[in-house]
């Protein structure tokens, strides 16, 4: 839904924003939290909401799916699966609405066309209920046990977090300080990140350990490659938001040097992007001496990133190349994939957080770390990180690592 559009007739905008809204507008991690939520069930919105028995209100919403809407809209509170939640003070699933005969009469299906729902009431530490914190598509969905899981974890830290930020306003900047403010809703993204890894583990050992089975179909192996694919993006994303946090709070990025060939890793690198970005044309090229001492995992972090990165940019035909050339000074790590530019405008702060280089690949639109992680770690190896992007050569990645040894 475009913003000139007007609002849907179901959707309502207050006269000012309140209290609570702008409680959860102060939380910045909320917004990474949401993005991890769709990233993780697949759904299209996800909504931090204020429910009581008289009313519902958005205080933050990530929206993918055009539904158009805004942060302090309301609902008819009826109409709403927030207030069967809210009613059953339990966390709710609900895969395919218009069949499933405890909500086909509920008036969500018909009035907002939601068919997949997955939430969790939201309380703040003293147990006071606030919402629910939600996430749900037109389309019906696979909800598991497992994305309950992970809801019921950042809804905690949620809660918690909304508590911190209300007290903060109420005694203002006389006990926490700006600086104080700041670390401490980056420390909530790091243990979102270390909270979310025990779901994500379970998930992937559950469908590592079917996959060995030799019963299974075409179609559950597709499934079950899918679901790993899908938690090997949700892990990388985890470790992107621990270094995150790691910078932000003012500490170094851990690296471990040691003795390697950067051909070997870019080799293993390229042959694993290959089998998720299956019917991509991936060439790597290795040219001279590729050995140095440099953090091994660290780089191959900094090759997947920048592929990743390559794979979701450019269109499904499109040619990507690989290239680690090594002389007597360095070895550049090159990753060049055709697809529209980047806006000059944008090339300066193309390795800030929260940043991207297009709008293209939406569907995969990841939180905007990948490259502010690849230049930290570059640059804690002592190298550095260039990008030319043009029309007709289309986007190239340079990475300079000195050897180190």
């Amino acid at each position: 839904m475009s913003p000139s559009q007007p609002a849907p007739p179901h959707l309502h905008a207050p006269a000012s924003p309140s209290a609570d809204v702008d409680a959860v507008g102060r939380i910045e991690a909320v917004k990474t939290v949401l993005r991890v939520l769709t990233r993780t069930t697949g759904l299209r919105l996800a909504v931090v909401a204020r429910v009581t028995p008289e009313s519902w209100t958005c205080c933050a919403v990530l929206d993918e799916m055009g539904f158009g809407l805004k942060a302090g809209d309301t609902l008819v509170v009826s109409t709403t699966f927030c207030n069967t939640v809210r009613n059953m003070g339990t966390p709710l699933r609900v895969n395919h609405a218009s069949q499933d005969p405890r909500f086909q009469n509920h008036p969500a299906p018909k009035m907002y066309n939601v068919e997949s729902y997955i939430a969790v009431p939201l309380y703040r530490r003293n147990g006071d209920y606030f919402g629910v914190m939600c996430a749900l598509d037109s389309r019906p969905a696979d909800l598991t046990d497992d994305a309950l899981e992970v809801f019921r974890h950042l809804g905690d830290l949620v809660g918690h977090q909304l508590e911190q930020e209300e007290a903060l306003s109420e005694r203002d900047s006389q006990l926490l300080g700006a600086h104080e403010a700041s670390v401490l809703r980056e420390q909530l993204m790091g243990i979102v990140s270390h909270d979310l890894r025990n779901p994500l583990n379970a998930i992937s050992l559950a469908a590592a350990t079917l996959m060995r089975r030799t019963d299974l179909d075409d179609r559950a192996r597709r499934g079950l490659r899918r679901i790993l694919d899908s938690s090997d993006r949700a892990n990388r994303l985890i470790r992107d938001l621990l270094d995150f946090t790691h910078v932000r709070t003012g500490m170094p990025l851990p690296v471990k040097p040691q003795p390697m060939n950067l051909h070997e890793v870019a080799e293993q690198v390229v042959d694993e992007v290959r089998l998720t970005a299956q019917g991509r044309s991936l060439d790597l090229v290795c040219e001279g001496n590729g050995r140095g001492k440099w953090d091994p995992d660290r780089i191959a972090q900094v090759l997947t990133n920048l592929l990743t990165n390559a794979v979701q940019y450019s269109a499904p035909g499109a040619h990507i190349r690989v290239e680690a050339r090594g002389d007597e000074r360095e070895v550049v790590l090159a990753v060049t994939n055709a697809g529209t530019p980047i806006p000059p405008a944008l090339l300066p702060v193309l390795f800030e957080p929260m940043t991207r280089g297009t709008t293209e690949g939406s569907e995969h639109r990841s939180v905007g770390l990948g490259l502010f992680i690849v230049n930290q770690i570059v640059r804690a190896h002592g190298g550095e990180v260039e990008v030319v992007s043009t029309a007709e050569a289309g986007t190239t990645f340079q990475v300079h690592l000195p050897r180190g040894c």
